[in-house]
């Protein structure tokens, strides 16, 4: 073994593990979430009713709009519903005697900052279930200021602060602590089922939130969406389903060049023009996918995520970010096959040469003389 084998072998396995990152990012919560392909902040959706957020201009309302916590903003929000909104009673017991309370007090049970991580978590559990009116929440958005609006946005609306597509599925959750700290991280809640086409709908996911969280229904549309900003979101599953497919083909083809590789190794001999031949099929193949993977997230995704932001970030506060790093992922695998493309052009250029001189000298020994 020639020591231009040994760093294309090294090519192709880096190629190979890149390519089966890049397609199983995402595939449980939190495993590379930073590698999504096109990430949904939904922690400002619903701006369009805070009079105190679309009176500022210096703020970027996206980094801004974050809630901690989800438990946080639930609670928070049952403090300020006014007790006809909702109609839960809670039992409590006083001397081993129960009795049904109807004041906002005996409601909610609003935990101080010295309660402990479980209780708040048994807390938010309890106040989940309240179900509103859209208009009801539209209020409450409506009366809240700018400190608690940056809070409490997500919880009011019953949703999560982020949405990402990745290439098998799509994760939702929080962000940690807070998306106006800095190095803040993405807090995965659920993951969809990998390879479900429906599932990729990333508007559907929220409508369906939406929807489920208002007695009276909810959806992108009922809170100011554009049918122009819908378009935009529907191009999502396409991009998802398009990056899968050539991810898949793209996986196969490094998996079958390194073991064609492999194989190389005893059979070039015997073999050899058959064996450089499938080499390089194999290598051009997985290249190949991994150039429209990275045409796809470098044009199609930035596309998409240009198109949101320009309809949905100052109008209802829903920003795209675009997967950078997935992108970086994807040329760089794309750049390793390339390297074992051109080892076998070259095997392919020097076998053509060898046959060439082959042939040549055995027609000068045939001349007669």
């Amino acid at each position: 073994m020639t020591l231009p084998f040994l760093i294309t072998t090294a090519c192709a396995i880096i190629g190979f593990v890149l390519a089966i990152l890049g397609l199983l990012a995402g595939n449980t919560p939190g495993f590379m979430e930073d590698f999504s392909v096109i990430m949904l902040n939904t922690s400002a959706l619903g701006r369009n009713y805070v009079p105190a957020l679309n009176q500022i201009n210096a703020r970027d309302v996206s980094h801004a709009v974050v809630l901690s916590d989800e438990q946080a903003g639930l609670t928070t929000l049952a403090a300020k519903l006014p007790p006809v909104t909702v109609e839960v009673q809670m039992t409590t017991s006083t001397n081993n005697v129960d009795r049904k309370g109807s004041s906002a007090e005996e409601k909610y049970k609003i935990l101080d900052e010295d309660s402990d991580i479980k209780a708040k978590e048994e807390s938010a559990k309890k106040l989940r279930p309240r179900r509103l009116t859209l208009s009801a929440a539209e209020g409450v958005l409506a009366g809240m200021p700018l400190d608690s609006a940056a809070d409490n946005m997500a919880g009011v609306l019953g949703i999560s602060e982020f949405y990402s597509l990745h290439v098998m599925n799509v994760c939702e959750g929080t962000f940690a602590p807070n998306a106006t700290a800095t190095g803040a991280w993405r807090n995965v809640t659920s993951c969809t089922i990998q390879l479900n086409a429906q599932q990729l709908n990333i508007s559907q996911l929220i409508d369906n939130e939406l929807n489920s969280n208002f007695v009276d229904g909810g959806s992108l549309a009922r809170i100011g969406g554009s049918s122009s900003l819908q378009n935009a979101l529907n191009r999502i599953p396409t991009v998802g389903l398009v990056l899968a497919v050539f991810y898949i083909l793209a996986c196969c083809g490094a998996g079958l060049c390194l073991l064609l590789m492999g194989a190389s190794i005893v059979m070039r001999a015997t073999h050899g023009r058959e064996t450089v031949l499938a080499n390089l099929g194999a290598a051009a193949g997985a290249a190949l996918a991994l150039l429209i993977a990275g045409l796809v997230s470098a044009v199609a995704a930035k596309s998409t995520v240009d198109s949101i932001n320009r309809l949905g970030k100052d109008t209802i506060g829903m920003e795209a970010v675009h997967g950078d790093k997935f992108e970086a992922l994807t040329w760089a695998a794309f750049a390793m096959m390339v390297v074992v493309v051109l080892y076998w052009l070259h095997e392919l250029h020097n076998d053509a040469k060898m046959a060439a001189a082959a042939a040549a000298a055995k027609k000068k020994d045939d001349a007669p003389k």
